[in-house]
């Protein structure tokens, strides 16, 4: 009787043939095959809804303050204007208060450790003389330019509508030359010329430089265009 049941304990421990082994690798290949995919394009859309959603917080925190600055008509910002529109730091200098104040709205704060954004660009419409800008349009939010980190796609804002590719490359201009000032968007019968607005910079690079508009170094705006999400 003992030998009988260690007889059948011993069939009850023999392994899987290896017939039965490769039919479980097939179905574990098939499965690999449908699911990884799917999985994969499902990663991809929540990140991007992600990142689409951040930049429409941003857009409507810098909209909130530049309101409150119109309301305000506050010297400092709204006599803030350049020829070509580029260069108005609210990340450094006696502006800096604007800019914290929409990075508080989005519930970050300077710095990466503080959710601070890779780059956070506004442009309102033009304050210089000339523009043709009304006074409400000088403190509208026409354009964002929104990287959330270093691995981040650039998501731009234009005029209503959403963009992975950079303004002024990529299948058609959005933005150009027009009447005299340098950033203005030229799109759908719009004719904007801007006045940017730097929020956030952790590039490393001055946003005087051309380097860091349209540089090949991958800290770049443009290096953060196009990919996966173009």
């Amino acid at each position: 009787m003992l030998k009988r049941i260690r007889k059948n304990n011993h069939k009850c421990r023999q392994a899987f043939t290896l017939v039965e082994l490769i039919v479980v690798l097939v179905v574990l290949a098939i499965l690999a095959a449908i699911l990884v995919p799917a999985l994969t394009g499902y990663i991809k859309k929540a990140k991007k809804e992600r990142y689409e959603e951040n930049a429409y917080y941003a857009r409507v925190a810098a909209q909130s303050v530049m309101t409150e600055v119109y309301g305000l008509a506050d010297g400092d910002a709204s006599s803030a204007s350049t020829d070509h529109g580029n260069n108005v730091n609210w990340d450094t200098g006696t502006e800096k208060k604007w800019g914290d104040k929409v990075l508080k709205l989005m519930d970050c704060g300077r710095g990466k450790e503080n959710g601070e954004p890779y780059v956070l660009i506004v442009g309102v419409g033009n304050h210089k003389e000339g523009s043709g800008m009304t006074l409400a349009q000088k403190y509208t939010i026409y354009y964002v330019c929104y990287i959330e980190d270093e691995d981040a796609p650039a998501i731009f804002y234009i005029n209503g509508e959403y963009f992975y590719k950079y303004p002024r490359k990529d299948g058609g201009t959005v933005m150009a030359t027009y009447n005299g000032f340098r950033n203005s968007i030229v799109y759908k019968n719009a004719n904007i010329p801007l006045q940017f607005y730097i929020i956030s910079n952790r590039t490393g690079i001055g946003t005087d430089k051309s380097s860091f508009w349209t540089g090949s170094d991958k800290r770049s705006i443009l290096s953060h265009c196009g990919g996966e999400y173009a």
